[in-house]
């Protein structure tokens, strides 16, 4: 059987890319382009400050309690707050990690 260069390069860079994905990214996130804060399920926040997109554990801090006009704008896009458990929620690691010496 004759393996061919580009199947093998493929394989290589698909274990690369599943070795590099952090345990925390486990959210699932709607790959096509989107515009606006809260697009890709954020909390739809931007910080008038930096211009910036705030995300959910940030907002308080940046935002205030409830988000005030005066610190960022609301942009209400498509998919706002979708994934607000899922951005809380804390990091899990993967099963296969060893588990932590005493």
């Amino acid at each position: 059987m004759v393996v061919r260069p580009y199947l093998l390069s493929s394989l290589l860079a698909l274990a690369v890319i599943v070795a590099a994905t952090p345990a925390l990214a486990r959210c699932v996130l709607d790959p096509t382009p989107c515009r606006g804060c809260g697009c890709k399920g954020g909390p739809g926040w931007r910080e008038i400050a930096t211009g910036r997109c705030v995300g959910f554990r940030d907002i308080d801090r940046r935002c205030g309690r409830p988000p005030s006009p005066r610190l960022c704008v609301f942009e209400n896009a498509p998919g706002t707050g979708a994934n607000h458990d899922c951005a809380l929620a804390p990091a899990t690691p993967p099963k296969d990690d060893p588990k932590p010496r005493p």
